[in-house]
């Protein structure tokens, strides 16, 4: 069954094995912390935070993945999620996010910016991108940290298109 944006629908099942399967693949890269919280209610959220070299070493980057569900005929769909990349040496923010914005339903989209912490708000400077899965994101994450490279923020165009001129 198709969820909300490109996602499957998941049992409670599956997204207890989403969620042990992702605190395993995450837990190699620094300290983690991991929350599933109302699996019992309509709603429902993970959330993986992530903090990098790990080990009681300083931290150089900060990571937060947080996926929001809500239950419909027994199975969940994500109704949002939040992919956090905070890059602390150099101040820089990129997040991927897929959530409403306005009118628009389930509308993917990037935020690349100077930043003193991950985001606990969203401004309103979105930029455009395609739908990930938190796995891909990571993947992206974590080339720029094991490169020592900032987010390139020039690279992403803005989400709202201007077709006048």
């Amino acid at each position: 069954m198709e969820g909300a944006g490109g996602f499957a629908a998941l049992t409670s099942g599956e997204i207890r094995t989403r969620r042990d399967g992702l605190s395993d693949f995450l837990d190699a890269w620094g300290d983690l912390r991991v929350s599933d919280l109302g699996g019992l209610g309509t709603r429902r959220s993970l959330e993986f935070a992530l903090e990098a070299p790990g080990q009681g070493l300083p931290t150089d980057v900060k990571v937060r993945y947080s996926e929001y569900y809500r239950r419909t005929s027994g199975d969940w769909d994500i109704t949002k999620y939040h992919y956090e990349y905070f890059d602390i040496g150099r101040g820089k923010r990129l997040a991927y996010h897929l959530h409403d914005i306005g009118p628009r339903r389930m509308v993917p989209h990037a935020h690349c910016e100077d930043s003193t912490e991950l985001a606990s708000q969203e401004d309103a400077h979105h930029l455009r991108a395609v739908e990930l899965d938190l796995r891909e994101a990571h993947q992206q994450f974590m080339k720029l940290y094991a490169s020592d490279s900032a987010p390139d923020c020039a690279e992403f165009l803005p989400l709202e298109i201007s077709r006048i001129g």
